[in-house]
């Protein structure tokens, strides 16, 4: 009768819903770790990222990766993708093409679940 319950309890533990880490600091930290291994150019994204994005709103949009010009931002909500979208239409591209050597063609911003 022990050993049904063992695996009774075993079941409900396999069966459970996991909980995610969905803060996006984990994510910052891995990507800022891969990018002191990977190229020059993700940097100096970084570095002018920092500079140009106001300290509220970088909390929350992080970069996550660049493909072929395309720098993808992963935002924790709507209202955080709006509001980088309105800085994005501002010249926030522009602002980061200017600081760094290489191409930097759009800025994808996706919200991440």
């Amino acid at each position: 009768m022990a050993k049904l319950h063992a695996k009774v309890d075993q079941l409900r533990e396999w069966r459970k819903r996991k909980i995610r880490d969905t803060s996006i600091e984990s994510s910052l930290i891995e990507f800022r770790k891969s990018l002191k291994k990977s190229n020059k150019q993700l940097t100096q994204i970084m570095e002018a990222w920092d500079n140009e994005v106001p300290q509220q709103l970088s909390q929350n949009a992080i970069p996550t990766s660049l493909r072929a010009g395309v720098l993808e931002v992963s935002v924790r909500d709507s209202s955080t993708s709006y509001q980088l979208n309105q800085l994005i239409r501002a010249g926030l591209l522009c602002k980061l093409q200017e600081q760094c050597s290489g191409t930097l063609k759009q800025i994808r911003v996706r919200i991440s679940r």
